[in-house]
């Protein structure tokens, strides 16, 4: 028995992970842990900032695994410096530092959005020059060590926290006429897909850092009309918009790191059965 602790439970990969973990008791016994109520739970409501209540769980609990999933994202980073430093650089550190002297594997779930995106293909030793306080702090908090894990991509799917700013999420709740990029180019997975990467991590014993991606570059204007044809979404128009360039893709040069992630129209396939598969929770 693998014991887990899943750090952001209410959040878009979170939820997703906790769930995904759950079905296999056999295997994994799951902590989920978040600042507030939702849902989806938590086992724990605990402010991740509180180091001293979050020590002290970590040695009451004695977890194989730790996955960090939590994060202060985009614009609320930019609104709450201090705060985004705390969870997004110093908050996976500290996990580190904690169990130092245990097998506990630490695996931290990183982002593209390290990168400027003025280049694109990026490797996982590229510089890391993206700009503002999001990008500068994740950056600063990804750990790469020969025990632990970041695993760098950037997702898609579903959300149950009110404050929503996931590209899927927002689709789904639009009508009549939207832009979609077409020099926006993205690659990364699904929250489905990464709880799979996240298993298969485990099972492989995988440490360092890795790029979850299938190594093919999608547009966002592409990626929606994908969002449109597997949900049947007959009330948007997706017009063509070109006026935005930028190319945080990643590419994945580890040859230990052998998991087949799917094309971008398998995994929005495996998106949809999710998605209607756990209606109580969504409102799509």
């Amino acid at each position: 028995m693998i014991r887990v602790i899943v750090l952001g439970s209410n959040g878009m990969a979170g939820h997703v992970l906790v769930n995904f973990l759950k079905r296999f008791p056999e295997k994994y016994l799951v902590l989920s842990v978040a600042r507030s109520k939702s849902k989806v739970g938590p086992d724990i409501i605990l402010n991740l900032a509180d180091f001293d209540g979050l020590k002290a769980l970590i040695i009451k609990w004695q977890p194989d695994v730790i996955i960090n999933s939590a994060g202060i994202l985009n614009l609320s980073a930019e609104n709450a410096p201090a705060e985004a430093i705390l969870i997004n650089s110093f908050l996976p550190h500290f996990l580190v530092e904690v169990t130092k002297e245990t097998k506990c594997k630490i695996i931290h779930v990183s982002t593209d959005c390290v990168f400027s995106g003025k280049k694109g293909g990026y490797l996982e030793n590229s510089t890391k020059d993206g700009i503002g306080y999001y990008a500068q702090t994740k950056a600063l908090g990804e750990i790469n060590n020969q025990k632990d894990l970041t695993i760098r991509t950037s997702i898609i799917g579903p959300e149950i926290k009110s404050d929503r700013i996931g590209l899927f999420d927002w689709f789904m709740n639009q009508k009549g006429q939207i832009f979609g990029y077409t020099n926006a180019i993205w690659s990364g997975v699904t929250t489905m897909q990464l709880a799979r990467i996240i298993d298969y991590s485990i099972e492989k014993n995988l440490s360092g850092l890795i790029h979850a991606v299938n190594n093919q570059k999608i547009s966002k204007y592409d990626l929606l009309l994908i969002f449109k044809s597997c949900f049947q979404v007959d009330d948007i128009t997706i017009m063509k918009k070109d006026d935005y360039y930028v190319d945080k893709s990643l590419v994945n040069s580890r040859v230990d790191f052998q998991y087949p992630i799917p094309s971008y129209l398998d995994m929005v396939i495996e998106l949809k059965e999710w998605v209607e598969s756990q209606k109580s929770l969504y409102n799509y």
